[in-house]
């Protein structure tokens, strides 16, 4: 097996080219470019909406699936954010890429924009350089068995009073989403991907 754990490339979170990479089409540090998702599905997920699980076991630190959409400038994504609540949606899906640009998948995107806050995860997002280019995936962090719910900690950052309730249901939750556990707060009665913020990719 070519590129194993000790590939430097891997080490520093970069995907090899395949066209100078020694092994070869035998290189397995190519995930992003070649898709290598792991086996999933949506669901219904109760109060949560729309969740996503694994539809096999998936190892602790495998590749779930890159975080796809659109690439805006953080101007573009103020005005999208106002926009889409003129509109009246109730979903938004922003992840920061870097501090002037964030991935939209609210209108294009692929399934990983399903994938619920939990206070106890059982996935990370991660930044790789691909090709140059940097891009966000989602990777485990422990087993995780074939029908259980994949979640993240969306690291909310919430501007304005309004929290937003969580509803991962664990026993460390932390009561909202971008806030502490506080009963002065105001939240908002039903989840939402995002509201006027961006989750923090890392």
């Amino acid at each position: 097996m070519g590129c194993g754990e000790d590939c430097i490339n891997r080490l520093l979170l970069m995907e090899c080219n395949v066209k100078v990479c020694p092994c070869g089409e035998f290189c397995t540090n190519q995930r992003f470019q070649r898709r290598e998702y792991s086996k999933v599905s949506t669901f219904r997920a109760g109060d949560k909406g729309f969740g996503l699980r694994a539809d096999a076991d998936l190892a602790d630190g495998q590749f779930v699936m890159e975080y796809c959409g659109e690439v805006c400038t953080f101007d573009q994504f103020q005005d999208r954010t106002a926009r889409y609540f003129e509109e009246g949606r109730r979903h938004h899906y922003f992840m920061t890429l870097r501090s002037d640009e964030i991935i939209d998948a609210t209108q294009r995107g692929n399934f990983s924009r399903f994938m619920n806050h939990s206070c106890d995860p059982n996935c990370e997002t991660q930044k790789w350089t691909v090709n140059g280019r940097l891009r966000v995936g989602f990777f485990t962090i422990k087993s995780v068995k074939k029908g259980q719910e994949l979640t993240f900690d969306y690291q909310f950052q919430r501007f304005g009073s309004d929290a937003q309730r969580c509803y991962c249901g664990t026993t460390k939750c932390r009561g909202f989403i971008g806030g502490k556990d506080n009963k002065s707060e105001k939240p908002r009665g039903r989840p939402a991907k995002d509201t006027s913020a961006a989750r923090a990719a890392l």
